[in-house]
């Protein structure tokens, strides 16, 4: 079985969102994966790029091979973790956003009248 890791497109017409998941190379783009390790959104500027790099270290000892678009994004991970950006090593796209997690919106201030 060749695995590869690439890109799996997922949201709707013209607000592209991509998963990058490790993969039979035999099934189709947006098929069956084994397992998700990062995600990737160009809509969003600066484009946000997620991902888990212990795992592609470990499937690509496994022999696993990225695509030529997961090996450039992968690169430009590196250059801005390098370069001290704010960007989160393993982030869950799922989850909600820190501010809807803290729970409601802050408390207001009553009238004094």
């Amino acid at each position: 079985m060749a695995v590869v890791i690439r890109l799996q497109r997922a949201g709707a017409r013209n607000r592209p969102f991509y998963r990058m998941v490790v993969a039979d190379s035999r099934r189709a783009r947006d098929g069956r994966f084994i397992e998700k390790v990062g995600y990737y959104d160009p809509i969003q500027k600066p484009d946000v790029i997620s991902i888990a790099r212990e795992r592609v270290a470990h499937w690509m000892g496994q022999g696993a091979q990225p695509s030529v678009s997961v090996r450039q994004l992968i690169r430009r991970f590196d250059q801005r973790q390098a370069a001290g950006g704010a960007v989160p090593s393993t982030v869950d796209p799922e989850a909600e956003t820190p501010t809807a997690a803290a729970g409601a919106e802050e408390p207001k201030a009553e009238p004094t009248s």
